[in-house]
């Protein structure tokens, strides 16, 4: 369906029409029927004028459905939850404690909620096949051990799987507050899928003094290569599922991965869809206040915001352009378009601004300046029931002066 031009429906729609129209009338005399379109000709006779209109009213509805089908993502997405630490003596930022890990899953559990591996989710998605309703997808970024500590016993026994983005050297070296690759190896044989989140854990958006564009590109190639390829070595796997260290991208990067087979995933908020950039995929952090149980039990039950296209593509603000706009346009779907509210970090809710007179296409844009570092605009739409959340996040990147990316 992705692939189907939009602009086509109205015709489809139109010679579905004509068909059924020609079916009803050619009762009375052989006729040919011109569409106009293509040069597509119908030949109708007297013998088909049933079975004309039953193909013209199925046609209807084809037509009339796709689009709604389209919006819905045919009922494809997922909810991916992120974690780092999941302890009580952690940094505050990036830390779940274990007690309320376990509420979580409990949650998960008591809720009826669908517990799937990472790669099965992402080739429903890019298949746009089905997936159960209340899909969740649990991963972990940088391979803390308090990950095998604490997050796996629970996970081991609800049977779940668990997708584990690890950088490679820390664990090489040993250091202590990372896994070792005898922990990692026992994750594998519990459902635990080990995936790329390169070397050291380096912001790729930057570039070392006097290197090319060319330069810059094939340095990150060799990093994510040799990072995949020590996992295959220890683990057995090579998923090409890759997490952006610290969420960042930009669009060179993100033709990389696509051209080495990777599937991206960021650091910024919203459920997963057919629609989403496979070179970018959404993910909930959890950490802090973002991850208390009111918060937790939201962002679950979230559905994908049925955006088909936005502008700019890039998240890198440019210093003469720190109050960056964001245009997107989206698909019909089963949200409150009256009620769709945006968010920049700091300033609250910021101006929608409506382009057309069906509320398909809008453009937001921040009040004030973006600071240096990692923003994003978090745009959300009750759903007709009140029930759900339809939500998106654009992540925003300010370097400083210099072209440093902050931690």
């Amino acid at each position: 369906f992705k692939q189907i031009d939009r602009k086509l429906w109205p015709r489809f729609l139109a010679l579905s029409r004509a068909f059924w129209i020609s079916g009803r009338n050619c009762l009375k005399s052989d006729r040919l029927l011109s569409t106009g379109y293509s040069d597509h000709y119908f030949i109708l006779t007297k013998s088909l004028p049933m079975l004309t209109r039953m193909i013209g009213q199925m046609l209807i509805m084809v037509a009339t459905l796709l689009p709604l089908s389209l919006s819905a993502a045919s009922g494809s997405y997922a909810v991916i939850l992120q974690y780092h630490h999941v302890s009580n003596t952690s940094p505050t930022i990036t830390s779940v404690e274990p007690a309320l890990f376990s509420q979580h899953l409990d949650y998960l559990e008591q809720n009826k909620c669908h517990v799937i591996a990472l790669t099965e989710v992402t080739d429903a998605l890019r298949n746009n096949r089905p997936l159960p309703e209340k899909t969740v997808v649990i991963t972990f970024d940088d391979a803390y051990k308090d990950i095998y500590t604490e997050a796996f016993p629970l996970l081991r026994k609800k049977g779940w799987p668990f997708t584990l983005f690890v950088s490679t050297a820390p664990v090489d070296k040993r250091y202590g507050n990372f896994l070792t690759w005898e922990q990692i190896e026992t994750m594998v044989r519990h459902k635990a899928t080990i995936a790329n989140h390169t070397l050291n854990h380096d912001h790729l958006v930057e570039k070392k003094a006097n290197e090319s564009k060319e330069q810059w590109l094939r340095r990150v190639e060799m990093d994510i290569l040799a990072t995949e390829a020590r996992i295959k070595e220890k683990t057995g796997q090579a998923v090409r599922h890759f997490a952006w260290p610290f969420g960042e991208t930009v669009p060179e990067l993100k033709a990389l991965i696509a051209q080495l087979g990777f599937i991206g995933l960021g650091q910024h908020s919203g459920a997963a869809c057919s629609l989403s950039d496979f070179s970018d995929l959404p993910r909930f952090p959890m950490a802090a206040s973002h991850a208390s149980m009111d918060n937790f039990r939201l962002k679950v039950n979230s559905l994908p915001l049925p955006v088909w296209q936005k502008a700019p593509v890039s998240s890198l603000i440019s210093p003469d352009n720190l109050r960056p706009a964001l245009t997107l346009h989206l698909n019909d779907g089963h949200y409150q378009k009256a009620q769709l509210r945006c968010y920049a970090p700091g300033q609250g809710e910021i101006p929608v601004q409506w382009l057309n007179n069906e509320r398909t296409q809008f453009t937001v844009q921040a009040k004030h300046p973006l600071p240096v570092g990692r923003s994003r605009y978090n745009c959300t739409a009750p759903s007709i029931s009140g029930r759900q959340y339809f939500w998106y996040s654009h992540p925003w990147l300010r370097l400083t002066e210099d072209g440093r990316a902050l931690d």
